[in-house]
């Protein structure tokens, strides 16, 4: 299993990593009507390639706290 220094430094990082999702999403969601379709489907996207990660973390147990 993993030890504890790691587990914070995981969760710091999976934390920082949705900040992240939140900076480029408020920018999309301003200029939505501007962007049109192009927009939507890079956000998406983008979006599914950070929830594949967090998909595979929690598969893998990362996200559980023992």
């Amino acid at each position: 299993g993993l030890n504890s220094p790691f587990r914070f430094y995981f969760f710091a990082v999976l934390f920082v990593a949705l900040d992240v999702l939140t900076v480029f999403l408020y920018p999309w969601a301003v200029n939505i009507k501007e962007l049109g379709l192009f927009g939507l489907i890079a956000v998406a996207v983008f979006f599914a390639i950070l929830m594949v990660g967090y998909i595979y973390a929690w598969l893998k147990g990362a996200l559980e706290w023992k």
